[in-house]
């Protein structure tokens, strides 16, 4: 039986996600439209399997069919030419919903859900199958949903802070420096940690859905029974930030991760990087540092900008690699070309409704 699955990910960064799909699947894939990646699998336990172990996404499906429409009208229209799978009772229809829409989700829901419904029970607290109806501006994408919640909701992250990093991205981050398990890896701004964490939990190979199997909608159609292949390592990763709560914060997420004893936590103000660490010392960092907002000024991010790189000339070993998320590109690469930071890639994705870019500089 093949079958396909669509992967919803980070748009901008469908690029780690393809290769996340050929690590874990074997399979090659192929960009639909951005965000939204689709590959071919044979066994539905090969899904089960990706969904329990992918990092980079937000939710995988097994495809029944995807279309353009215009409108709600020619949306149902084209549903109703739709040959449904036999479904296993009891379901509900769920929509998810990107763009501006003359619709909502509870429109899409009950419309599709009288459509699908083959004399079955219908459960919407606790359905066995969910037909999911995810929708991405004029494109439609319906298919019987394996995940059931949002992959980036890691169960570690319990201690958060305002504006907080989305995992998913933390470690498209980690994927990007390349990172190994020798390598001396540091996050000056660690805020609640998902840098970190991230980096611990993939270098350590334990799967995203280690501790949250029973969450995810396929337990409750289809026997799974995975292959955990923990690595337990010596790594070099660290934690730091001049914020005493942030550092707080980061060490309650990283000990429910149960990855606390892998990573090393300091609070250190930036100025004072170089004192903590010998010169030439850390492989990689990465980082999100603040941003110009109403709370900062330029002037005073502008001065963080100058400190991490003159800091990070000092510590990063030759050919080091520095990676950080922002939405001022410019003003980083400006700073970074100061010190004399090679740019080597720049991704631009959209994070929190705002145009992002993950920068790479080599020393």
């Amino acid at each position: 039986m093949v079958f396909e699955v669509i992967s919803a990910c980070i748009q901008g960064l469908e690029e780690i996600s393809q290769l996340e799909i050929k690590e874990l699947t074997k399979q090659k894939s192929e960009i639909l439209i951005p965000s939204r990646i689709k590959f071919k699998l044979n066994k539905e336990q090969e899904l089960a399997n990706y969904i329990y172990n992918a990092r980079s996404i937000i939710k995988a499906y097994e495809l029944i069919s995807n279309f353009t429409f215009t409108d709600l009208n020619n949306l149902i229209s084209q549903v109703k030419k739709i040959k449904f799978p036999k479904i296993k009772s009891p379901f509900a229809v769920k929509c998810d919903r990107e763009g501006e829409h003359g619709f909502s989700s509870i429109d899409i829901e009950k419309e599709i859900g009288n459509l699908v419904n083959q004399k079955l029970e219908v459960d919407l607290k606790n359905p066995t199958t969910i037909v999911l109806v995810d929708i991405v501006n004029n494109n439609c994408f319906i298919g019987i949903d394996y995940t059931g919640i949002k992959l980036t909701k890691r169960n570690y992250r319990i201690k958060l802070l305002p504006n907080p990093l989305n995992p998913c991205i933390a470690y498209s981050m980690l994927r990007i420096a390349n990172i190994k398990d020798k390598d001396a890896i540091l996050d000056p701004f660690c805020k609640s940690g998902e840098i970190p964490i991230e980096a611990a939990l993939y270098l350590q190979n334990i799967p995203n859905c280690y501790r949250i199997l029973d969450k995810l909608q396929f337990t409750k159609f289809l026997k799974f029974n995975p292959k955990n292949k923990i690595k337990s390592k010596d790594l070099n990763i660290y934690a730091v930030d001049d914020s005493q709560n942030h550092l707080k914060c980061t060490e309650i997420n990283a000990k429910i991760a149960n990855i606390n004893k892998s990573i090393k936590f300091s609070r250190y103000d930036l100025e004072w990087l170089d004192i903590k660490f010998k010169k030439n010392s850390i492989n990689k960092i990465i980082t999100f540092p603040a941003y110009p907002t109403n709370t900062f000024p330029k002037q005073i991010i502008e001065k963080i900008y100058k400190e991490l790189f003159y800091q990070s000339e000092f510590i990063l070993k030759n050919k080091g690699i520095i990676t950080i998320l922002t939405p001022c590109p410019d003003l980083i690469e400006k700073y970074a070309l100061m010190h004399k930071f090679k740019k080597e890639k720049e991704f631009k994705i959209k994070y929190i409704h705002q145009d992002f870019s993950v920068l790479v500089f080599k020393k």
